[in-house]
């Protein structure tokens, strides 16, 4: 029999994300309140050298929000040179003084190793010190944490307060994590149904990866009507803001024609581009549509050199096949 073209179904990673092949569910995923959405430095307002002068002498005085305006000028560099240790300790300032976003901001900063070393257990620090002061956004990096273990003990328990926290205030990430963490592990009060409505929520603030998510339940039937082509469509959608699991699992439905018609060049450019961005079933789904010929060449020693890639990227049936 041959191999068919798989989706990815759910994991838990930060950075680098690992699939299956011949899965039989699509893949979801939770994400840092930092990813896509990413936070950055703070960004600074027009301001002239006399503006600096006020605001740092604001900032001494203990206004918050000078601190962290100031920030933003240390790190664009302008009209003040730059300088990202200051700026960094400036956001801390403003932090201590209980400016809840200037907490978020210098937790980025920290887990990133920017201005200073890098450093999680002092990142998860300050972003419990940002959730509890009001940012929503802090909240979702808090649990985030949580659930992985970075910087503190694995507590899913916790993980799944501070991302409903962060959902109830507002921020989309914290609502799509919620969903997906409640896919694995029970999360009192948040059954399929609920789940599937805090991804569309979170998909409606046009957060793309939760609307790969819930694409993927959308697809399975999982907590909302089974509908194929609603599925490709938030598949789609995900896709081209990048989330390319989005775009294995669009390519997967593409080249079987379930939910848009059958397409095999476009399922084929779907799994390069996933594959370019070194998603493993991207790679392999790749491969599979070299040893066929489905809207590619057929080209043996290419899907071999495709299964090895997917293989180094963790895939451990691409290692299987990679042998045959």
């Amino acid at each position: 029999m041959r191999p068919a073209f798989g989706r990815v179904r759910q994991s838990r990673t930060v950075l680098q994300l690992l699939f299956g092949v011949t899965l039989l569910a699509a893949f979801t995923v939770t994400a840092d309140a930092q990813q896509p959405r990413t936070r950055r430095a703070p960004r600074a307002a027009r301001t002239t050298a006399s503006d600096t002068t006020a605001l740092l002498a604001s900032c001494a005085a203990g206004k918050s929000a000078a601190c962290r305006a100031m920030s933003g000028i240390y790190f664009a560099g302008k009209p003040a040179p730059a300088d990202t240790i200051r700026g960094t300790e400036l956001l801390e300032r403003a932090c201590r003084a209980g400016d809840a976003r200037a907490c978020g901001q210098s937790a980025w900063l920290v887990r990133q190793g920017i201005g200073q070393r890098a450093d999680t257990a002092r990142a998860f620090r300050l972003f419990g010190a940002g959730c509890t002061a009001g940012d929503a956004k802090s909240c979702t990096s808090l649990g985030f944490m949580h659930e992985m273990g970075a910087g503190t003990a694995r507590d899913i328990v916790q993980a799944a307060a501070n991302y409903d926290r962060a959902c109830r205030a507002g921020d989309a990430r914290g609502c799509s994590n919620l969903a997906t963490l409640s896919d694995s592990v029970t999360v009192v009060g948040t059954d399929a149904a609920r789940a599937t409505s805090l991804l569309t929520r979170a998909c409606d603030d046009k957060d793309a990866i939760a609307c790969s998510n819930l694409g993927a339940r959308v697809e399975s039937g999982n907590g909302a009507t089974a509908n194929p082509v609603r599925a490709v469509a938030l598949y789609a959608r995900s896709c081209r803001d990048n989330v390319l699991v989005a775009c294995v699992n669009l390519g997967t439905l593409t080249a079987q024609g379930r939910g848009t018609r059958a397409d095999p060049e476009r399922a084929a450019r779907l799994f390069t581009q996933a594959c370019d961005g070194n998603v493993a079933a991207g790679c392999a789904n790749l491969a599979i549509a070299h040893r066929r010929g489905a809207g590619v060449p057929v080209d043996s020693a290419l899907a071999r050199t495709l299964f090895e890639k997917a293989c180094r990227l963790g895939d451990a049936d691409a290692c299987r096949r990679a042998q045959r």
